[in-house]
């Protein structure tokens, strides 16, 4: 997957996983209160006496039966492959709380398809990023676009949703915070697919991906020969994997069907794609040299119950591999919802469990406000509203000033939006910062503090001062003569330099440079909405500029209201 090397975009995206796959907080966080007996009865052969039919596996077409089949491309390596149907899962498990790093129950048939089918998910959504769809995942009333189903299959990413095309064409072509500043050019139209590939790459990011677009159907991966093969098993003009092996399509009959499905056919593996993102919790279960595996989890109607299907097929499993599959697998199953089959090949193994089991108690994971505040010091946040340009939207910035015992730090809008640093390795500290959209017709914002076994607790709601700021009132709280501007054309790379002084002390709480053509990340934030006193002489802002002409809009917020106090035009 590409790499960002920025540690505020880094942190910022762990969040973005966590939410993208099942919360991998709100379904496996919860496995702590997952409870079940392990004396079910483990079921070697069928139930009943009815005569199975052994052809089915001849009607079964992977293609067009499974909604991900299509995409199943041939692979020399093999391949590695999740999918999950977002609109499937339950309210109150999509975007829950931190992950778990110590479950109290371990159950492979669970904890296999929800982390590493989850996590690939999640990954999946740093691809879609560069396509400015991060918040098409989980949308909010003023979203274009709308992610309903996501493949990730091998280092390729396919959203099938609704796009907003014309949309998505701004955003890739014109560098954005949305896009990590990635600048795209489409270089051709193929097969009903608009073809982009980046142009001009910041420093902070390696090897974007290149992108493919439909009103339907929008395509992330490494490379353009990568989105050939993928738009050519798309329309069937590439053979698909389960059409050059017959066991394969069976396992996908037998365990691909459900709202997210794994599958791990042949040497690839999810490593690769993983990158340095840690598995948690543990799933338990690894797929061995030589083992195709599918496992897929499946919910009810009414989100109440889920089955859980997990099917292996080798040419030789030891009698180690049977025996843990036949101990571990299912202990956490409902009633006597568990099977496993381990003497046929392929292996199986089915059980059903309630959808309470992955979210507990919230009372068990509910940090009271005094807790959270031992974790994070509220007077360690810094806030800071912009609105972003050209887009009718805001953004509220939340800056950490001092190290913290936080394994993460949650942002939530009443508007819908939400957001979470979750730093790899270390807890929250000082200088991470992260950012939520906002309504800028009026909108509030709560922070949650999380500890290391995902247990939440509120630091502080604030209101986002929203409202426009008269004139009167910008030039009242931030005199002209109160900023100086100082331009230094670049000596290396493509980019200049602006600095902003403060010379005289001014009413603002907050100040915001935000240049206009540079990419947005080099945007400059000084000062605190929640600070005592206003921002004083001496403060420095500093951002990139575009040499060949620029403009940087200095914006304040002042008693709840936003607004520009100073505009530079350059270089002169």
């Amino acid at each position: 997957m590409p790499a960002n090397d920025n540690d505020d975009s880094a942190t910022q995206t762990s969040k973005s996983r966590r939410r993208f796959l099942l919360g991998m907080g709100g379904l496996t966080a919860a496995l702590a209160g997952c409870s079940g007996g392990t004396d079910q009865e483990v079921t070697d052969s069928p139930t009943d006496d009815t005569p199975t039919d052994d052809s089915s596996t001849d009607t079964f077409d992977p293609a067009g039966d499974l909604p991900y089949g299509q995409w199943l491309t041939t692979d020399q390596s093999g391949i590695f492959f999740a999918y999950a149907n977002l609109d499937n899962f339950p309210d109150d498990t999509v975007g829950g709380s931190g992950g778990l790093s110590d479950p109290s129950v371990d159950d492979p048939l669970v904890l296999y398809p929800l982390v590493i089918g989850g996590t690939a998910v999640g990954v999946g959504q740093l691809s879609l990023s560069f396509a400015g769809l991060a918040q098409a995942v989980n949308p909010t009333p003023t979203s274009d676009s709308t992610v309903n189903e996501v493949t990730v299959t091998n280092e390729t990413v396919i959203a099938e949703g609704s796009f907003a095309t014309d949309q998505l064409d701004e955003r890739l072509i014109e560098p954005t915070d949305e896009t990590f500043g990635v600048a795209y050019e489409q270089t051709s139209t193929d097969r009903g697919y608009d073809r982009y590939e980046p142009v001009d790459v910041p420093d902070s990011v390696n090897d974007p991906p290149a992108v493919a677009i439909t009103d339907e159907t929008v395509i992330i991966g490494p490379d353009a020969s990568q989105l050939d093969q993928t738009i050519a098993a798309g329309d069937g003009t590439r053979s698909r994997v389960f059409e050059t092996d017959e066991s394969i399509a069976e396992l996908l009959e037998q365990a691909g069907t459900g709202d997210l499905v794994v599958g791990q056919l042949g040497p690839a593996t999810g490593d690769q794609f993983f990158g340095d993102v840690q598995l948690t919790p543990d799933p338990q279960f690894r797929p061995r040299s030589g083992e195709h595996v599918v496992a897929a989890v499946d919910f009810d109607a009414r989100r109440e119950t889920f089955e859980s299907q997990f099917a292996l097929a080798a040419e030789d499993t030891g009698e180690d591999r049977r025996e843990m599959i036949e101990t571990s697998f299912g202990t956490a199953a409902i009633d006597s919802s568990r099977s496993v089959e381990v003497n046929d090949n392929p292996i199986t193994a089915t059980g059903t469990y309630d959808v309470e089991q992955l979210t507990a108690d919230p009372a068990e994971r509910e940090l009271s406000q005094t807790a959270a505040a031992e974790l994070v010091s509220p007077e360690a946040l810094t806030f800071q509203y912009e609105p972003l340009r050209g887009q009718g939207r805001g953004e509220l910035w939340v800056r950490i000033t001092e190290d913290t015992d936080a394994a993460a730090l949650r942002i939530e809008a009443d508007s819908g939006g939400s957001t979470e640093i979750q730093p790899q390795q270390r807890s929250v500290s000082a200088g991470d910062s992260v950012a939520v959209q906002v309504d800028p017709d009026g909108d509030s914002v709560t922070v949650f503090a999380v500890n290391g076994e995902g247990a939440v607790g509120k630091l502080t709601t604030l209101s986002v001062p929203t409202d426009e700021l008269s004139e009167t009132a910008a030039s009242r709280a931030v005199p002209a003569d109160a900023l100086s501007f100082r331009y230094e054309s670049p000596d290396a790379g493509d980019l200049g330099s602006l600095t902003i002084e403060v010379v005289a002390d001014t009413g603002a709480k907050t100040l915001v440079a935000q240049p206009q053509e540079a990419p947005g990340l080099f945007t400059d934030r000084v000062g605190s909405l929640t600070s005592d006193e206003p921002i004083g002489a001496g403060t420095i802002l500093e951002t990139a500029v575009e040499p060949d002409g620029d403009q940087v809009i200095v914006y304040a917020s002042v008693d709840g209201a936003t607004g520009e106090v100073a505009r530079w035009q350059g270089p002169e």
